[in-house]
């Protein structure tokens, strides 16, 4: 299953959903993760960063070196499994992103143009990660692609390879206006072909139940989407920002028992049962 974390406003807990979704997943199946953020944040989630593409580590691992040809994808993936720190997670992976990704989608977008005046044949940058990715759906049963911010030029090529689209959403005025325009794009291009991601769920994050504006919020989200489509809202708390500080560990790893854990779960459940 492939599925895509995305919103179009950053700040909403992107990375934090993909990070936690991803480690409770790998308990009991294989899950590769694909940052598409150049800030390449995964990485630094699950103190991996040592590991990856930068100008003391040039043979590193980066997404933009797969998807520009320049390495396979055996080179791209490194194991998220950290056992010699008592950290065992021998199904979780990464494909990582680095600031190098900022560069290649420019690079990307040009070559694909001048392909197209010339008519010459190449993998047009709309398809780029279904060319690379693909073989990897037959290693991992759930690939999770956390997206940046702004989707931009990568948005036809994320929406065509994913299935579904998970989108966190911080319940304040703005981030909801924002995530109901995203949600509407994607229905329209799903509706007109163009793309065959869906949404799967609506995900509330960083919810202070005793303020009335984020219960009104929540309310709106239930009332657009359903409950069905509508997760169990993610609490604010200290717990969601010490675990990666904590060693590079997600909140199952860190605090399994805490409020924002268990809201976690629900999303995994539901996932699971897509």
């Amino acid at each position: 299953m492939i599925i895509a974390i995305a919103n179009n406003k950053g700040g909403v807990a992107k990375t934090t959903t993909t990070a936690n979704l991803a480690s409770k997943l790998s308990e009991s199946h294989t899950v590769l993760m694909v940052d598409l953020d150049p800030q390449g944040n995964l990485a630094d989630f699950f103190g991996l960063r040592a590991n990856v593409f930068r100008s003391s580590n040039p043979d590193g691992p980066c997404i933009s070196k797969l998807i520009t040809g320049k390495a396979t994808l055996k080179q791209s993936i490194i194991p998220a499994d950290r056992s010699e720190d008592d950290i065992p997670r021998p199904n979780l992976f990464l494909i990582p992103a680095s600031q190098e990704l900022e560069y290649t989608a420019e690079e990307l977008l040009v070559q694909d143009f001048a392909s197209r005046r010339s008519n010459r044949r190449s993998v047009s940058i709309d398809d780029i990660l279904t060319h690379y990715l693909t073989p990897a759906t037959q290693a991992f049963d759930y690939i999770l692609i956390d997206c940046p911010p702004k989707l931009d030029t990568l948005k036809l090529t994320v929406y065509r390879f994913a299935q579904y689209v998970i989108v966190p959403v911080k319940t304040d005025h703005i981030s909801v206006t924002g995530a109901v325009q995203h949600t509407k794009d994607l229905a329209e291009l799903h509706t007109a072909g163009d793309v065959t991601a869906q949404l799967a769920f609506i995900v509330p994050t960083m919810h202070d139940r005793r303020q009335i504006l984020a219960q009104q919020m929540l309310d709106g989200l239930l009332q657009t989407y359903g409950p069905s489509r509508v997760t169990e809202p993610i609490p604010q708390s200290v717990k969601v920002k010490e675990s990666p500080a904590a060693n590079g560990r997600s909140l199952f790893e860190y605090a399994p028992k805490s409020a924002p854990a268990l809201a976690f779960l629900d999303l995994v459940n539901k996932v699971k049962a897509l």
